[in-house]
């Protein structure tokens, strides 16, 4: 194991991506080993070989199409006309449009420039100074993430055996709950002067006005949300038509999206899907040596010691939270989640609120300073030093750590859902 764990920790440190530093730590390992080559073919294909994965390109492919289709400006008009009225509203706004927004990008990078885009100028000239903006488009990106769907529920899904279905309806109440923390806290911060305390008169002819712009953006989580808990499409089925519906919205409705980028954004899907593909792959090789060498056992005896559900949950959530933050998020789930997940189980925790945990554990990661990608990327829309973001975030950090206990301690809050819709 010494082999496997220096060629890791040299290749990260030299800036290899992670994929190509877990195959060239696993080939080191298996050459030192004089285990076939072959097996590396074998665990790649395997890894791969599992039908829900074919969701991955279907939803990553709808959120290119809505991110520039005129979509999202549509759902952030709709979602500001109805918070208007509260102190902190664009805050509040911005957090509200995430939960819409992200059920219909299904990616958090999408999310996250998306919003960024659109929000950070506004809040701008609202008054909001580019650190509280930033801070808070963050804080709503590592949320949304829980609002399916979700490329981690599609890869953990399959991973774990669990239906894609089930964890998607999982996620709608911690989602509102961590969305109705972070909101709090922003009308808090405005009511005492630490944000502006912008505040617009309510309309309900506004609001309707809006929801008309918006209505054809929203059916889009109306056919996979509808279809999925209605059981009457798979998770997979319901990224086809989201396919299907967003391209007819973004190229013949609303005419923002000319087929030439359609191009463009097919190319742009095969890389990112031969990214996460590949990155599965190679985990699978990185996982079967661990397994082989006794490592994911050892480290269930060890947990197993523990004897306490509750600190596990805990100890396994940090894990993944700093895990994500360094290893950009799903790469670090995909590795630590088989190992996790057995422990979790012989423990006596529920699989479904277990996944659910590592995801609302990953989406806090992915936006925890300084090395989080999502805030990396929000950083460079607002062109904010990801210094002088720290600190106005780690409140926002915070709150969101303190939502995940909720959510981890209270199970129902992810089970109720599934269970109301027979989807578990």
């Amino acid at each position: 194991m010494g082999t496997l764990g220096i060629v890791l920790v040299v290749a990260f440190l030299v800036g290899i991506p992670i994929a190509f530093a877990l195959g060239l730590a696993s080939l080191a390992f298996l050459l030192k080993s004089n285990i076939p080559l072959i097996l590396i073919v074998q665990r790649m294909y395997t890894g791969v070989d599992f039908f829900p994965l074919v969701a991955v390109p279907l939803f990553v492919f709808a959120g290119f199409l809505m991110e520039t289709g005129g979509i999202s400006r549509r759902i952030v008009n709709l979602a500001l006309s109805i918070v208007g009225p509260i102190r902190g509203s664009l805050g509040m706004g911005a957090v509200v449009s995430e939960m819409i927004f992200s059920g219909i990008s299904g990616s958090s990078i999408a999310d996250a420039s998306a919003m960024g885009a659109i929000l950070i100028p506004t809040m701008g000239k609202a008054g909001y100074d580019a650190k509280d903006s930033t801070s808070i488009i963050a804080a709503a990106t590592g949320m949304g993430i829980l609002v399916p769907p979700c490329m981690a529920m599609v890869v953990l899904g399959g991973m774990g055996q669990i239906s894609i279905g089930a964890l998607f309806a999982a996620g709608f109440l911690p989602a509102a709950v961590m969305a109705l923390a972070i909101c709090i806290f922003i009308f808090f911060q405005a009511r005492k002067g630490r944000l502006p305390g912008d505040r617009h008169p309510f309309s309900l002819s506004h609001v309707w006005i809006s929801f008309k712009r918006a209505v054809i953006p929203l059916g889009m989580p109306i056919i996979i949300f509808g279809g999925i808990l209605g059981g009457v499409t798979t998770a997979t089925e319901a990224a086809v038509l989201a396919v299907l519906y967003g391209f007819i919205v973004s190229v013949f409705i609303y005419k923002e999206v000319s087929y030439s980028e359609v191009g463009t954004m097919l190319v742009n899907t095969g890389v990112v899907t031969g990214v996460i593909l590949i990155l599965i792959a190679t985990a699978s090789i990185f996982s079967w040596i661990m397994a082989n060498q006794q490592i994911p056992q050892a480290i269930t005896r060890f947990m197993l010691t523990i004897g306490e559900p509750w600190l596990f949950l805990l100890l396994a959530s940090i894990v993944i939270l700093i895990g994500s933050a360094v290893l950009d998020g799903l790469p670090a789930i995909i590795i630590l989640y088989p190992i996790l997940l057995p422990i979790a189980v012989k423990l006596g925790i529920d699989p479904l609120h277990f996944t659910l945990v590592m995801v609302a554990a990953e989406g806090i990661g992915i936006v925890l300073p300084p090395v989080g990608l999502c805030l990396i990327v929000i950083c460079g829309i607002s062109k904010v030093s990801l210094s002088a973001v720290t600190k106005p975030l780690l409140p926002y950090i915070a709150v969101m750590f303190l939502s995940l206990l909720v959510i981890m301690y209270v199970p129902w809050i992810t089970l109720i859902v599934p269970r109301l819709f027979h989807l578990y």
